[in-house]
């Protein structure tokens, strides 16, 4: 980032207690030295800080003061018996200030005061002490006469040393002793040019501040070092915090979609607590992590769960995946508003210090920290209203339409498959065998046509979420603290999916000593999440559910009918109700340091962190569903014991749950020397070396169990051992839990060395070698280094480059290096699984990995160029990197022969290439006192491709799902079938195979597909736009995705017949083939008939539903591209003459957020981010109030 400034038996498997025994007792210890630090801390402006409100008439002085120390509790020193008879004005005062009330309180009265250790000392003042003091005030501005806040100003006079600071409006007030007759005032602050006088006599003062573009440094903080920003050559991009929309109903990496060059925000669905993607300069690894580091105040954070990177587009999950859904990310415990810069870094570089963390880029967060000064005490909150959801632009059929195609399906004697018991076929059957007559038939058919039931209606709303956060923050010289705590309620639009958050930070600064400086902070974070199961989803409900099926029935009761896939009773406001998918995750972040300057030049640094994070998850399914009936095989209630049914059944009674819990527990310690030295004035050398040692470890249960009653005391029920008529044992009954136990250790060392001449010419050079137990036994490849060096030329300081406006700031930058990263997702290691027999009680080993001694990490080559700088007096400002980066020995799964005791084994056997740029502009076109108005730009394009043969692409539904992996080609590619238009006769779909025949193609299905592009896009584009007159700003942001494709959502469940009457259609389906002649006019193929145009293709081996292939075949592949609207918003802060006088500023803000989108025409679907089914991102209306006192 960059600064400006100056130089955790089955009823006991149940309930699964959390050891935090220890983890309890250093909070308790780290609460009370953080609570007594920040007591020191702010005990010596304490008193200052108190208010008073007093309204008393013809008293003494005496009761007045003692009245002062009862309300504020601060200290007053005096002489009763002298006071008592000192009779005071009467007195008035309303939230004023100690000291302020002393000055009011005794005018007049002959006394006055003084301030000792705290202590306010009351005195008698003689006749001529009453003018040993004088004030001068004043206003100070920059240029464009805007008020600086925070300006310092120093008086000085002999021995005499006077400060203040101006305020927010940038005026200032200072008493002078009468003694001073001759004294100097200086005015310094960040970036400007420091402004030095001599008193004059006048006691206004008023001064116009000018930047100073030669002492004003730009640094960096990399979460090692600090260095200017002039000596560094990588590749960094600070975000732009006021471009941030923070309302509490989006996750930080959302909210940072569009605002970073050569980063992409990949949104997968819009249920509140999903994560989403992060790729900064495409993706570098297969089976590894390849997400950024995201560091915190020079902290790395883990994840509180591991993931590969193909966790997203896993299409049939499991109970614990479901609830790994609902689990955030790195910083998912870190509250939004506490942030006060983030910064990416990109290139070699910039990252070789993170080593083996970094290839795929570093986000560095910092944090908020407590500032000199009295107390300050802030309020930020707001409340924001999402609309449901409904089926504008769903392309889904309506009740009417919907019976049509049932209509046409009756009456063309197309073969029916699956469960009909419900809608117009229902009905036609009824009529057909007369179990009623055609006046009923007809009334009946014309109610499924108007029922159009609003799925959307019932199981979705218009949801209101909530947050505040407040913060006290202040110090002295000596000591700062900072302190926060926030909590919000956020509820998404659809009903049961809702997430609460709590969290606290806490952080004390100290200067111990002359050249000793400590600070340590503690943050703190639990959120509890509430999701969905896998078979209940209000989305995928809505838009695949006939609206021809009412709600509720006659009698106003729900409506539950024979389910499509088992016949068991099924509604599913039902299911809703008596299933849940919760978790709580709670997260707790310790940091200290320690910074001694030996010298003016050397100093050393030691810094720690611990962090412990604990997820526990719950999904259930109560008796009641169907999803039990369907493992029960009878509907609740429907027998009950001594009926057979019962007694054949392997679960009689109770639901099923899923248990699942996860405790991440972390530390790292840091040593480090820095020698930071100019010689001659032109030399500047600074170097670093450092010893670093990191652990984490995470161990993970879960198991499901069977006979789970939640609404009968949350208890568990025994149920049959047996299956009936069997000694077999029943999988219901004995379940096996499933134990995850990982551990990773890193050691390391670094050196960093950095050069630069006469501020034009820096050269930098990083080296890290790190030692880790995910690395094979190999020797020779611990603490192989990564390394990078870079170069730098300041353009703008070369002497021909002064004194001129029209180019600023231009300099080139080039670096070459190693990057890092870690396959944690595979072991060295033999690895086994422990599971059971199904026919006995004995536990079977299974082989899942064999040992890899070799194994090492992937490495990263990285070359970076760019320039930046700005035009026509800063008016416009650019930069651009173009970067080429290479994976080599990238891990990869290698398939071997089954013999070995494994299918694949993981080998340092693959390549990888992407290359691309990155660029920023800004514009600025007006820029006066009162109206500016300024335009921004973020882009990234980005080329990745597979330049190793990685694996055999086996099947066709494998090479069209985005997952494989191809040489040539970049990841997320597919591949479609070639379609080869509609059959005249029937209307069913063709395809060219050719190819197929290939011996090659039984394992390599591309030889007979096309490519058809990638999933992932390649091009990103971020726009800001604001316009500010005086305190109130308009801004908005747009975000643009290129470059991808997808498959347009299926037309529906196609078999081998239309879909089952409980299914919805897409309104494709209205421009489908009918009759001959069709197929020259449209691409829809006809109603599938098992007899005719569905009857099954032979593929290679397999007889394939050509209406399956079709909805991966080249006519269902469109542009995905999309250009949304992230936000608008419009914010409003109330001038400081206008507030009273116990607020420091007081602001209001309203934003929209995701109001519109345009995408692709050829794209059918509300969201091509989320194009395959799952929920959109929703719209909100926001109001937010931030007030400081």
């Amino acid at each position: 980032m960059c600064y400006k400034f100056m130089k955790k038996n089955r009823l006991d498997r149940y309930v699964r207690p959390v050891k935090w025994k220890k983890t309890l007792l250093v909070m308790k210890l780290i609460c009370v030295l953080t609570l007594l630090l920040t007591i020191t801390a702010s005990a010596s402006v304490f008193s200052q800080q108190e208010v008073v409100t007093l309204n008393v008439r013809s008293t003494t002085l005496s009761n007045v003061l003692m009245l002062i120390k009862d309300q504020t509790g601060v200290k007053i020193l005096y002489n009763e018996s002298v006071l008592k008879n000192v009779s005071c004005e009467d007195v008035i005062l309303n939230n004023v200030m100690v000291e302020e009330a002393l000055k009011q309180i005794l005018r007049n009265t002959g006394f006055g005061y003084s301030m000792v250790d705290g202590v306010f000392v009351i005195k008698e003042m003689k006749p001529e002490d009453e003018k040993k003091q004088f004030q001068i005030s004043g206003l100070v501005t920059d240029e464009s006469k805007l008020p600086l806040p925070g300006v310092t100003i120093l008086v000085k006079g002999g021995s005499v040393v006077l400060g203040a600071v101006t305020s927010a409006d940038g005026r200032f007030k200072m008493m002078i002793p009468s003694v001073l007759k001759k004294f100097t005032i200086s005015f310094s602050f960040v970036g400007m040019e420091s402004v030095i006088m001599e008193y004059s006599g006048k006691d206004t003062i008023n001064v116009v501040m000018k930047e100073d573009l030669k002492q004003m440094e730009e640094v960096v903080v990399t979460g090692y070092q600090v260095i200017k920003e002039k000596a560094s050559t990588g590749s960094i991009s600070k975000v732009n915090m006021d471009d941030l929309i923070l309302n509490g109903t989006q996750t930080l990496e959302a909210a940072l979609q569009g605002k970073v060059p050569g980063m992409m925000v990949i949104n997968r669905s819009g249920l509140t607590g999903t994560r989403q993607r992060v790729r900064v300069r495409g993706t570098a690894t297969l089976l590894g992590n390849a997400e950024p580091v995201w560091v915190v105040d020079g902290i790395i954070q883990e994840d509180p769960l591991p993931f590969n990177t193909n966790e997203f587009n896993n299409l049939d999950p499991s109970n614990t995946d479901m609830i790994n859904d609902f689990v955030g990310g790195a910083i998912s415990w870190l509250n939004p508003k506490d942030i006060e810069s983030i910064t990416v870094l990109k290139d070699a570089v910039a990252t070789a210090i993170y080593g083996t963390k970094a290839a795929n880029g570093v986000i560095v967060i910092t944090t908020r920290k407590g500032k000199v000064g009295r107390m300050s005490v802030s309020y930020s909150g707001g409340m924001s209203l999402s609309p449901r959801m409904n089926y504008n632009k769903m392309e889904l059929m309506n009740s009417q339409q919907r019976v049509e195609v049932s209509r046409e399906a009756y009456e063309t004697n197309i073969p029916l498959s699956g469960n009909q018991n419900i809608g117009y076929t229902a009905l036609a059957k009824a009529y057909r065998n007369r179990e009623i007559s055609l006046e009923e038939f007809t009334a009946q058919a014309k109610q499924l046509e108007k029922n159009n039931t609003d799925w959307f209606k019932v199981f979705f709303r218009n949801a209101i979420s909530h947050n505040h956060t407040v913060s006290i923050s202040g110090g002295n010289e000596q000591a700062t603290y900072h302190a926060s705590f926030g909590m919000s309620e956020n509820n998404n639009t659809a009903k049961g999916n809702s997430q609460n958050q709590y969290t606290g930070n806490v952080s004390v600064s100290a200067r111990l000593w002359e050249k000793v400086s400590f600070s340590t902070s503690l943050a703190g974070s639990v959120s509890e999440t509430k999701g969905f199961v896998g078979t209940v989803n209000p989305f995928s409900y809505a838009t695949t559910t006939s609206r021809a099926i009412p709600h509720k029935d006659a009698n106003g009761e729900l409506s539950f009918y024979e389910h499509k896939d088992n016949g068991y009773l099924f509604n599913m406001e039902n299911e809703l109700e008596h299933s849940g998918n919760e978790n709580t995750l709670s997260s707790l972040n310790v940091s200290l340091s320690l910074r001694w300057q030996i010298l003016e030049s050397l100093s050393y640094s030691m810094s720690g962190s611990y962090s412990n994070s604990n997820m526990n998850g719950e999904i259930w399914y109560t008796e009641q569903t169907n999803y039990i009936a369907n493992i029960r095989k009878y509907n609740f209630e429907e027998y009950s014991e001594g009926d057979e049914k019962y007694a054949l059944s392997e679960l009689p009674h109770g639901g099923e749950l899923t248990q699942s819990s996860s405790n991440s527990i972390g530390w790292s310690w840091r040593n480090q020397l820095d020698f930071v030295k100019v010689f001659n004035g032109k030399h500047s050398l600074s170097v670093a070396l450092g010893y670093e040692m990191r652990s984490s470890r995470r161990k993970g249960s879960s198991e499901t169990t069977y006979g789970y009653m939640p609404d009968r005391g949350k208890v568990i029920v025994n149920i049959p051992p047996f299956y009936a008529g069997t000694n077999n044992i029943s999988d219901k009954y004995r379940t096996t839990p499933s134990i995850s136990d990982s551990k990773s250790n890193t050691m390391s060392y670094y050196a960093t060395l950095g050069y630069m001449f006469d501020d034009r010419y820096a050269f930098n050079v990083s080296a890290r070698g790190d030692a880790s137990n995910r690395f094979g036994q190999d020797k020779s490849a611990r603490f192989q280094p990564v390394w990078a060096l870079g170069f730098r030329w300041n353009m703008e300081m070369e002497p021909w480059m002064q004194n001129q406006n029209f180019v600023r700031g231009m300099n080139f930058r080039f670096s070459y290096g190693y990057q890092g990263n870690v396959v944690e997702s595979v072991s060295p290691f033999l690895i086994a699984i422990i599971g059971k027999d199904p026919k006995s009680y004995d536990y079977t080993l299974t082989v899942k990995d064999l040992p890899a001694p070799k194994l090492k990490w992937e490495k990263v080559q990285n070359i970076n160029y760019g320039i930046s700088g700005s035009l026509f007096d800063n008016k416009i400002s650019f930069s651009f990197d173009g970067y080429y980066k290479k994976t080599t020995d990238m891990v990869v799964g290698l398939d071997v022969p089954y013999e070995n005791g494994v299918s694949t084994r993981p080998i340092n056997g693959g390549k990888m290439s992407n290359s691309g740029w990155d660029a920023s502009f800004g514009f600025t076109p007006v820029k006066r006192k009162d109206f500016i108005v300024s335009l921004g730009f973020n882009m990234g394009k980005v080329y990745n491709k597979v330049e190793s043969v990685v694996e055999p692409t086996h099947n066709w539904s494998e090479a069209a799902s985005g997952n494989l992996n191809k040489k040539g080609y970049a990841v997320s590619s597919f591949w479609a079938l070639r379609f080869a238009g509609l059959n005249a006769e029937h209307g069913g779909p063709m395809f060219d195979l050719s190819g197929s025949e290939l011996e090659e193609a039984k394992s390599d299905a591309t030889l007979y597909m096309d490519y058809a592009g990638k999933m992932e896009p390649d091009f990103n584009c971020g726009v800001s736009f604001s316009i500010r007159y005086k305190t109130l700003s308009l801004s908005s942001g747009l975000y643009l995705s290129v470059g991808n494709q997808t498959f347009l959502a299926p037309m529906g469940r196609l078999t081998q017949s239309i879909p089952s009457e409980y299914e919805n259609m897409s309104t494709e389906w209205v421009k489908r083939w009918r009759k001959p002649g069709d197929e020259k006019i449209t691409n829809v193929p006809s109603l599938p008939n098992m007899i005719t145009s569905a009857k099954k293709v032979r593929v290679l081996d397999l007889d394939e539903n050509p209406y399956d292939l079709y909805a991966k075949s080249t006519v269902r592949v469109v542009d995905a591209w999309y250009l949304r609207c992230g936000s608008i918003s419009l914010s409003y802060s109330v001038p400081e003459r206008l507030l009273p006088g116990t607020l420091q500023a007081i602001g209001f803000s309203f934003s929209l957020g995701n109001p519109f989108q345009i995408r692709s025409k050829d794209f059918k679907g509300r969201d091509p981010e989320v194009a395959l089914g799952g929920q959109p991102l929703q719209r909100t209306m926001s109001l937010g109030v931030n007030v400081s006192f």
